[in-house]
């Protein structure tokens, strides 16, 4: 009878856990979400961090229905490309790239009459910081500036579209917005999985630009053949 009352106790307290555990790491999530956009918004220029939060909320609705749409669609890409890489390392770095792609989606679904691509790189490079703290590896401005340039490149053509979508009167902001944000995002995430892949492989992103480059190209193709399914 005590061995059955000891078991129905473990069982319990395992099923608390069970109950705790989403709501902690949901509040992480969050945690992590604020704190990566507050740096975001103090690396940008004043004027621009104040359209993006006259707007944030409705803009971050927007985003956080096209990050689902995308988990939806390119989880099982992002699956594949980080095969080696252990569960809790993912996990950790999930929770990195989920609050950089959704920053990068409200500024994608934010009123501003300029190229997103620019705005991205804070955001892109704040991530990349963290996912090289994460790691144990070394970070600094002037490596993150290194790489400023090859971000710009990677990300100007892709955004442009939807910046020009933006201002054809016949189809408005709404739709334009939304094309920069589900761009903006899947590149970021895909940036964001590129260095995890590296970091955990034990390749140096600085010294490897091409490669760097060369999976994101895979990677983000990848994504491109899912979308039009």
């Amino acid at each position: 009878m005590r061995l059955l009352n000891k078991k129905t106790k473990v069982s319990k307290e395992k099923s608390k856990e069970q109950e705790v555990e989403p709501l902690l790491s949901e509040k992480l999530d969050q945690e992590e979400f604020d704190s990566f956009f507050s740096e975001v918004l103090k690396k940008i220029p004043q004027k621009t961090s104040k359209v993006i939060l006259n707007t944030y909320e409705k803009s971050k609705k927007v985003a956080e229905t096209i990050l689902e749409k995308n988990q939806v669609k390119f989880d099982h890409v992002f699956e594949d490309f980080l095969k080696g890489v252990d569960p809790i390392t993912r996990k950790k770095s999930h929770r990195i790239i989920h609050a950089a792609s959704l920053t990068a989606a409200i500024i994608g679904c934010s009123p501003i009459p300029f190229s997103d691509a620019f705005l991205l790189v804070p955001v892109q490079l704040t991530m990349m910081a963290r996912l090289h703290k994460l790691f144990g590896q070394p970070w600094s401005e002037s490596l993150g500036k290194s790489l400023s340039k090859e971000l710009v490149v990677v990300s100007l053509g892709r955004s442009a579209v939807g910046n020009l979508v933006k201002f054809v009167p016949a189809v408005g902001t709404v739709t334009g917005a939304a094309i920069n944000a589900t761009v903006a995002s899947a590149i970021t995430e895909s940036l964001g999985w590129v260095t995890v892949k590296m970091l955990n492989d034990g390749e140096d992103i600085f010294e490897q630009v091409m490669s760097f480059k060369g999976q994101f190209q895979t990677l983000f193709r990848a994504l491109k053949t899912v979308s039009k399914k």
